[in-house]
């Protein structure tokens, strides 16, 4: 492994070890005083999620762990925020691939969607060259 690749390594499993530290802390609280690294939540952007329930007032790094590889992974805290204020994604909702296997899912559901639409063409062409029989 390359100095570079050893160095990178350290510094995921340090941020992991960060991160598992912090999740005995519920960003629900209104008293829990918001850690280094933390970002704030904007209500006004939680507001598709028509909910009783309360929502969150910052997001933290949390750990994913994947559900094909079973890797842990970090899923950043302005992710999260990107995720549920942005795209607007439930807020019940959380991560259950890490990158290399989102990644990997995209490039297949891509490869299908390709060859889906080529099948489609194929077929057309073929039905507007044979003669109608009725």
């Amino acid at each position: 492994m390359t100095r570079r690749k050893r160095k990178q390594q350290r510094l995921d499993d340090a941020r992991l070890q960060r991160t598992k530290d912090l999740e005995g802390i519920d960003p629900r609280n209104e008293l829990v005083v918001p850690p280094p690294g933390a970002v704030m939540a904007d209500p006004e952007q939680l507001r598709h999620n028509n909910t009783y329930a309360v929502l969150p007032r910052l997001y933290i790094d949390r750990v994913v762990v994947c559900r094909q590889c079973s890797q842990e992974e970090v899923w950043p805290a302005a992710r999260q925020k990107w995720w549920y204020e942005v795209a607007k994604g439930n807020i019940n909702t959380d991560a259950v691939l890490c990158r290399t296997c989102r990644k990997a899912e995209q490039t297949r559901r891509e490869e299908a969607r390709r060859r889906h639409l080529e099948g489609l063409a194929r077929t057309r062409r073929c039905s507007e060259t044979e003669p109608r029989s009725n």
